[in-house]
């Protein structure tokens, strides 16, 4: 069993511990509970990456869709699964990042909340010379201030590990990158 695995049961394993030992419920599944809301939110977002190994930085911009984890409730707080398409084009680089990541809401005070959250994705990356596509891990952490039940905004910060992709015929590099980003969305 490698690190990787070790994580994943760790985390597993605390999820399950802290539901136990709280009094609240616990669901798996809680999408094929007949009264399961997703609480579906959409939002835009433009930001700022840095890519670490390969000479290009600038804007973003994207799209996210949230809802509450169908997989599983945790009884306390709120987990929710963030579906984000960004689109990244700078220095000859073309990028579009597609990542799922579950984020654990930690709710603050006048409508601030605090997240938090790995995840994983793929890049499709175009370059003058070649084109490559590679898989993704993540992770990251951000605030998010309801303007109103159904308005909100937010900012993240997001570190992505990559494998190399092929950038030219002999060169393949790694597109790890961090993005920072702010969002405005709509809860329906």
């Amino acid at each position: 069993m490698n690190f990787s695995r070790y994580a994943k049961v760790a985390l597993l394993a605390s999820l399950l511990c802290g539901s136990l030992a709280s009094g609240q419920e616990f669901k798996a599944l809680p999408i094929l509970d007949k009264n399961f809301c997703p609480n579906i939110q959409v939002g835009v977002s433009a930001g700022y990456m840095n890519l670490k190994n390969v000479n290009a930085e600038g804007s973003t911009v994207g799209i996210e869709i949230s809802l509450d984890c169908p997989v599983f409730t945790l009884p306390w707080d709120n987990l929710r699964q963030q579906i984000m398409l960004n689109r990244f084009d700078s220095d000859g680089l073309e990028m579009t990042n597609l990542e799922f990541n579950p984020y654990y809401l930690i709710t603050l005070k006048n409508g601030v909340e605090w997240g938090f959250g790995p995840g994983f994705g793929v890049i499709f990356s175009d370059t003058d010379h070649k084109s490559d596509t590679v898989f993704t891990l993540q992770a990251g952490t951000g605030l998010k201030y309801n303007i109103s039940k159904e308005l909100y905004t937010g900012a993240d910060l997001r570190w992505q590990w990559t494998q190399k992709a092929e950038l030219t015929q002999n060169h393949t590099e790694d597109l790890d990158n961090y993005r920072t980003q702010v969002k405005i969305g709509y809860r329906f």
